[in-house]
């Protein structure tokens, strides 16, 4: 037991640190892409990814998901497993590169090479999903952590120089074809590495059992990217890509509450899965008090120092959007608290039910844009994707309760929640003073602090050895 704690405590301390310096690179980016390319510029770079995010999904069929159920079903399999839904993956990529491109060749010449980059980027980044997947599970943490750091960093250090030094005019292809070409790159790297450790297969049995699992993800994946992603490129059909450009530029803020969570989930998921098979209810729900507690805290920091952090990260082109950081940050939460529940819905290999819950609210989200995007634009869109998220939670909530009741009791949101409201509440009462802000933010942290020192030096017992705390 001691050895898989100290193998927690590893595997979260490297993904901390690689979603935080993943994060950071992106973060740290935002700045200078929205000073050197324009609003509309950035919304075209933006929705181009929407896109990628779709195909990443629609190509992979969602198999990452189908590796996470095989490491409970064929764990002494797996590399096998591997190499067959990375045969499946190339193959499906290549047909859809064919006929899209060439539809795309008879509507648009002028685009088709763009379209044919996004579906090999698409296909790219579902080959690595699958392998980082495949490290997730085996808590090959350093292998992990370099793949969350490594494309990101170097895309983004070539598509500034390209975007400054050799893109003259259309700078949003300095952004979109470095990136694409390193992703393409990574993809190619980890082909070889997973070919060296088996023969090249293509079994029906592991193909059956995987698409049996994650081909009902396609269409959960479909919609949640419809629901994270389809605002922007709605934004750009109701309204404009320069509102779009703002939109994105709150939404890419947004990630650092979110950094946290994406680390956890890193150890969260298998730790998750083997404590629930093993029935140790009462473990898991003590412990995820705590990481509800820390998402809390979290996203009322990001709500109140919101406004001057995005004035730092931008030109003043860009402030009109700090309004819908409330909503957008309440989002993130949103999609933090369903994703708890969606995790028991995994265990229990009831895919269709997430795909069904995800998908009505999906449509719930496009029919919502549809009514209000024309009238207020990019404002109308934070809150139709924040209502959106609160129905998904509702519905995959009610599911995970029918097949496991007694796992994250419904309580343990409420006070959360409010939390995370009355902050969005004194956001917009104290927007124009900062300074009032930034003391009840400061207030708020330290009153945390002492209310959480005991659960605190619970998970860094070194910290109380060293201050001679019983």
């Amino acid at each position: 037991m001691a050895n898989n704690n100290t193998q927690f405590k590893k595997a979260g301390s490297f993904y901390l640190i690689g979603n935080l310096f993943n994060k950071g690179i992106s973060f740290l980016t935002v700045p200078i892409f929205t000073r050197i390319l324009s609003t509309t510029d950035y919304g075209i770079v933006t929705t181009y990814g929407s896109w990628v995010v779709i195909l990443t999904m629609v190509i992979g069929c969602a198999m990452h998901m189908g590796v996470r159920a095989a490491f409970i079903d064929y764990k002494n399999e797996i590399d096998d497993i591997l190499t067959t839904i990375t045969s499946f993956t190339l193959v499906s990529g290549a047909v859809y590169c064919f006929f899209i491109g060439l539809i795309a060749l008879m509507i648009n010449k002028s685009i088709s090479v763009i379209i044919v980059l996004c579906v090999l980027q698409g296909l790219s980044c579902a080959l690595i999903e699958n392998f980082s997947m495949y490290l997730m599970m085996q808590y090959k943490y350093k292998f992990r952590t370099f793949l969350m750091i490594a494309p990101n960093l170097i895309s983004a250090i070539i598509s500034i120089l390209t975007i400054l030094f050799i893109t003259k005019n259309k700078l949003y292809l300095g952004r979109i074809v470095p990136t694409a070409f390193i992703m393409i790159g990574f993809a190619f790297l980890l082909i070889v590495i997973i070919y060296k450790k088996g023969t090249p297969l293509f079994s029906r049995k592991y193909i059956k059992y995987i698409l049996s699992i994650s081909a009902p993800l396609v269409l959960h994946g479909i919609a949640l990217n419809i629901l994270s992603q389809s605002d922007r490129t709605m934004i750009t059909w109701l309204a404009d890509s320069s509102q779009t450009g703002i939109y994105s530029l709150i939404y890419n803020f947004s990630m650092i509450a979110t950094v946290i969570t994406t680390s956890l989930e890193g150890i969260w998921i298998p730790w998750f899965y083997e404590r629930l098979k093993n029935r140790e209810i009462n473990t898991i729900n003590f412990i995820a008090k705590d990481f509800i507690s820390l998402m809390t805290i979290c996203m009322v920091c990001v709500i109140f120092a919101g406004p001057e952090v995005v004035k730092i990260m931008s030109s003043n082109k860009y402030w009109e959007g700090i309004v819908i950081i409330p909503p957008v940050i309440l989002s993130n939460y949103v999609i933090f608290a369903y994703t708890l529940y969606v995790n028991i819905e995994h265990f229990y290999k009831k895919t269709a039910s997430i795909t069904i819950n995800t998908m009505t609210a999906a449509c719930s989200n496009i029919i919502l844009n549809l009514i209000f995007i024309p009238k207020y634009g990019y404002i109308a869109a934070a809150y139709t994707t924040l209502a959106s998220y609160t129905l998904s939670f509702v519905l995959h909530a009610k599911k995970a309760k029918k097949l496991d009741a007694n796992v994250y009791p419904i309580i343990s949101f409420i006070v959360p929640f409010i939390c995370v409201i009355c902050a969005s509440v004194i956001f917009y009462i104290f927007l124009s003073k900062w300074y009032l802000r930034w003391t009840i933010l400061i207030f708020y942290v330290v009153l945390m602090l002492i209310n959480k020192k005991n659960r605190i030096l619970f998970y860094f017992p070194s910290v109380k050895e060293k201050l001679h705390l019983k």
